[in-house]
């Protein structure tokens, strides 16, 4: 059959079947529209710093806000490709019947895919239109939030929308043919009388492609496991093992989806089997129609244990950076200035022995970007902020040299002994690694210069200064707050600062959450709600023929919320395997050498929880309901209407 015939062939079937494929458009609508808004943010910046009139500092700014973007196009675009595959996959493995009597009145196997990828088409088309369309008119909303927000205080510039069109249309319509395509070979290879009976109980077996990705996605983790257990595991590679690991197991655990999720949502009905019919129903339910029950479970999965684990990740690092400072801090007393002249006023009180002044330079690299440099007093840094050398010598830490922290040698590559080239007002200087210094991003930064290098003018006072008194610590505080009398500076014990230093860590790393999973999150919940009423939609055969046999609507209706109840547990009880799991990595990497407190974020975790099993089960109620206002009774099925079903 020549291609436009097959498309003409596909619309007509599309539309006669549309209720099959609506929660197929719905994943692909919000994913493209998804994919769209993250290709924005990140066109954004880059055309904000292309404006005329950007400082450097501002550009720096906005380069950490590309990293952050970059990170959450990555997260959102998992979740969008993710669910769009596999809502996709078993919207077409619910039709196997229908393509088994297909085949039985003569639809060869090329056919059948044929007409699958031609309704994909079909479906690709329109909702990447729609989707397109409605990215592009959320972009101004999204740069609005994004300032009102206050991740950013720069008005960011819209780029073209054609490109974040562009992107999404294809990246979602390359996906759901994917979905479709491993779905029709599966569909195709079925002989027609062993899709009727594959039509009544699906098959959980996976393939040997999938068992292959399965075992590589799991073995990564097996074998990150057995680096941490050898007590080898750095404490970055631990946090980047926490955001990157779980996409990777999720989709190695969803390669074997139906043969696992099922039997586990089987295991957690076991309790209430014998109390209550209707968890006998759901349990019976969720094992007969596997791939459905593991196409439910599986933005749950996902965006439990992606949300999971960067929670607990940085959650532990805020602890882990907040006994940093406990170890490394020797200063009684930090003032916080809210200028620099009051900053050099503390500095020069009569009561201090040592004020060491936060200072830091942008100087530009030999590569074209801009570092970050701390200038410091070698000797007043080390009394007061634990200033030492894990390598090297601060001792050599003069003229052109440089000291670099162990994060910043493990990202850059450049260790001990190395150089970094960089440009000093406009000559070009190569600055020798002297020393490596252990991590403390509250007290110091990751690249530190001594103040003989750069002329004084060149530093700018952050204002923050560590202060050791002459004498008594409560007599120099009382000094510095008549010094700074009339100003909104701050005279601090060091427990003090370094407990709003903490609070400070955690409330930006809430605002790089809501960054990071606001719109993977909000997908999410689309998914849940559209997987669970997709589901729904494909039970209802079922639900009538339950009846039939002398099932009560009350009961029915119960085994559609426990079966709503069992799948999302189950994605919730493997997405928190993998959050435990990869939280306690990050947990035994940072505390390897240095005890910290435990923090655990149970309000957020509880409440992703909370909030993906309501979700699951108002849909199943509205998919009750939908069923009502489609003619399909509960209170009154007789037994010739459900063998016409």
């Amino acid at each position: 059959m020549p291609t436009p015939a097959m498309l003409a062939l596909a619309r007509q079937t599309v539309r006669s079947s549309w209720r099959g494929y609506l929660g197929a458009f719905v994943a692909l609508l919000f994913g493209v529209v998804l994919i769209a808004i993250t290709v924005t943010l990140i066109g954004s910046v880059d055309a904000t710093a292309g404006q005329p009139g950007v400082t450097a500092a501002q550009r720096a700014k906005l380069d950490d806000l590309a990293a952050v973007f970059g990170m959450m196009s990555a997260v959102s675009a998992f979740m969008a490709l993710f669910v769009v595959g596999s809502t996709f996959g078993f919207v077409v493995a619910g039709r196997r019947r229908e393509l088994g009597l297909l085949r039985l009145i003569g639809a060869t196997p090329r056919q059948v895919r044929r007409l699958l990828l031609g309704e994909a088409t079909v479906v690709a088309a329109a909702a990447t239109t729609v989707g397109g369309l409605l990215g592009a008119a959320l972009a101004p909303a999204v740069l609005w939030l994004v300032r009102a927000a206050g991740i950013t205080t720069l008005d960011l510039k819209a780029p073209s929308p054609w490109t974040a069109w562009a992107v999404a249309a294809s990246t979602g319509a390359t996906v759901a043919l994917l979905g479709v395509w491993r779905s029709s070979r599966r569909a195709a290879r079925i002989a027609p009388g062993a899709a009727l009976r594959e039509a009544a109980v699906e098959r959980t077996r996976p393939s040997i492609v999938q068992i292959a990705i399965a075992t590589l996605c799991l073995g990564t983790l097996a074998a990150t496991v057995a680096v941490a257990v050898a007590g080898d595991l750095p404490p970055l590679f631990a946090v980047l093992a926490s955001i990157l690991l779980p996409e990777a197991v999720v989709i190695g655990l969803m390669c074997v989806g139906p043969a696992v999720i099922p039997r586990l949502a089987a295991l957690l009905a076991r309790p209430f089997v014998g109390r209550d019919v209707a968890v006998r129903m759901a349990r019976d339910e969720v094992r007969a129609a596997a791939r459905t029950t593991a196409a439910i479970a599986a933005p749950v999965l996902a965006i439990s244990a992606i949300a999971g684990s960067l929670l607990l990740a940085l959650s532990f690092t805020a602890d882990w950076t907040t006994a940093l400072n406990r170890a490394q801090l020797h200063a009684p007393l930090v003032v916080e200035a809210d200028n620099p002249a009051a900053a050099a006023s503390a500095a020069a009180d009569e009561t201090v022995a040592t004020a060491d002044v936060r200072r830091e330079a942008s100087l530009r690299s030999d590569a074209g970007g801009r570092e970050q440099v701390e200038i410091v007093d070698p000797a007043a840094a080390s009394a007061a902020r634990g200033l030492r050398a894990i390598r090297g010598s601060l001792d050599d830490l003069h003229g052109r040299a440089i000291a670099v922290s162990e994060t910043w040698v493990s990202d850059a590559g450049t260790g001990l002994g190395d150089k970094l080239t960089v440009r000093i007002a406009g000559d070009r200087v190569r600055l020798r690694v002297v020393a490596v210094l252990p991590d403390a991003p509250d007290l110091y930064g990751d690249l530190v210069v001594a103040d003989d290098l750069l002329p004084a003018a060149a530093g700018k006072a952050t204002g923050t200064v560590f202060v050791i008194p002459r004498a008594d610590a409560a007599a120099t505080r009382d000094s510095l707050q008549r010094t700074l009398a009339g100003t909104d500076s701050r005279v601090l014990d060091a427990d003090d600062w370094i407990d709003a230093t903490g609070e400070q860590t955690r409330q930006g790393n809430n605002v790089g959450l809501v960054i990071l999973l606001g719109p993977a999150g909000l997908y999410a919940a689309i998914a849940i709600v559209n997987a669970t009423l997709i589901g729904a939609s494909q039970r209802r055969r079922q639900g009538e023929l339950v009846q039939l046999l002398g099932a009560d609507p009350i009961q029915v209706r119960r085994a559609a919320v426990w079966q709503a109840v069992l799948t999302c547990g189950t994605g919730l009880l493997l997405g928190g395997a993998i959050t435990v799991l990869l939280g306690w990595l990050v947990r035994r990497a940072i505390s390897a050498d240095l005890p910290a407190p435990l923090t655990i974020p149970w309000l957020p975790l509880l409440s992703i929880a909370a909030t993906c099993v309501l979700l699951a089960v108002a849909a199943a109620a509205a998919g009750l309901r939908t069923r009502k206002e489609h003619g399909v009774t509960l209170t009154a099925v007789s037994p010739a209407a459900a063998g016409k079903a």
